[in-house]
Formats: C-alpha cells, sequence, structure tokens
C-alpha cells in the first residue's frame, strides 16, 4: 500500500508542476539486495508513477567490454562489474530524459550507478545498500544457480573478477552515499522503517 502523505504530497505539489520526479539512485554490491529494495518501494508506491532504469540494460556487447585475464581457465574473460563495462553515453541519455518525464518517483539501480558523476547530479537521493561479503556470495550463488549456471564457474568468476572490482568500483562509492542501509536478510521491520523514512524525505520534496 503506497504511504499516503506521500501519495496527497503528489497529487497537491508534484504532478503538473515543472520540478520532475523525485530521482532515488540505489547502489550495492552483486547480491546486496539492490533490485529488491527498488521493488519494494514500488510496491509501497503503487498509486505513484514510479519509473525503474536498470543499469544492467547498457552492458556493451560481450566483445567490446573490458577484460580480465582468468588464471583457472587461461584465457581473457569479459568483465561486467567496472565502469567501462556500460555504454555509457546511451545511460546518461536515458537517465536525462526519465528524469524530466512527468513521473513521480524515478529509480536508477544498479552496481555502480553512484560512480558517475553524471547519475549522481541527477539524483535527489542516493542510498548505497551494504551487506557483508559472505553474504553477498551466497545470494549470488544461490541466484545464478537458479539460472542453472555451474557452481564452480560462479565461485571462480566471484574469486577472478567481482571480488576485487567491487573493492575498486562499488565500495568506494559510499561516500557519496546520503544514506547507507543494510540488506540482504535484513529483517522485515527494519527494511519498514527505513521505507518510511524514505517516503517522508519524498513528501518533504514535494512540499518544498
Amino acid at each position: 500500500m503506497s504511504d499516503e502523505r506521500i501519495v496527497q504530497s503528489v497529487n497537491k505539489y508534484g504532478r503538473g508542476s515543472d520540478r520532475g520526479p523525485y530521482v532515488i539512485g540505489i547502489a550495492g554490491g552483486s547480491g546486496s539486495g539492490k533490485t529488491t529494495l527498488a521493488k519494494h518501494l514500488c510496491d509501497r508506491w503503487s498509486d505513484l508513477r514510479v519509473e525503474v532504469l536498470v543499469q544492467d540494460k547498457f552492458f556493451k556487447n560481450s566483445t567490446e567490454m573490458p577484460h580480465y585475464y582468468s588464471k583457472i581457465n587461461k584465457d581473457f574473460r569479459p568483465s561486467y562489474n567496472e565502469p567501462h563495462s556500460y555504454e555509457q553515453r546511451a545511460m546518461f541519455s536515458a537517465c536525462q530524459n526519465l528524469a524530466r518525464t512527468d513521473s513521480d518517483v524515478f529509480i536508477i539501480e544498479g552496481i555502480t550507478v553512484l560512480w558517475f558523476e553524471e547519475l549522481r547530479d541527477l539524483m535527489d537521493l542516493k542510498i548505497y545498500v551494504e551487506v557483508e561479503p559472505d553474504e553477498r556470495i551466497i545470494r549470488r550463488i544461490r541466484r545464478n544457480m537458479k539460472d542453472t549456471e555451474d557452481f564452480d564457474k560462479i565461485v571462480d568468476y566471484y574469486l577472478e573478477s567481482v571480488r576485487w572490482q567491487h573493492q575498486r568500483y562499488n565500495s568506494s562509492t559510499k561516500c557519496h552515499a546520503d544514506l547507507i542501509i543494510p540488506g540482504g536478510m535484513a529483517e522485515k521491520a527494519m527494511r519498514n522503517t527505513i521505507v518510511d523514512d524514505l517516503c517522508l524525505k519524498i513528501s518533504m520534496y514535494f512540499e518544498a
């Protein structure tokens, strides 16, 4: 159910105005719960016009991506966790266009969305979802094995690529976040408290 105060605020101050949607950026490591949080917000704000853009939509072709050398497989493999893994111009353009629509809320979700100044400048609220590494790898294994990916392949890729890229390109962007929240297996009550806080922030935005 949508937060009543937000809906009232949007109807009174937001819709039909020139200020555009409230833009939220959600970053975090692979398996941290970014997508889960975005979905939770959409469900909570079902009476609002919410647009969600997932950064993975802008992955380059695997042949055009940065590559890393796999010591295990003894070959070069595409890296999906770096800023240059994405079609940046297309991503910036899509986000800029959506930030000018008549939506009420626009959510940008992805591993490196806080890396890019061009995206941060669009955001009214920057969120980083933080989860312990062991929980992230467990969630990643469970998720990818559902897609019939081999266990050893998942672990090898994590150890050779994901782990160090997370430290370099992902966790380093926490300094840009306005709000760092626990993801993963956080208790439902804690998540509801976080969403209540977000609802208040957005209401204040439309009422300003």
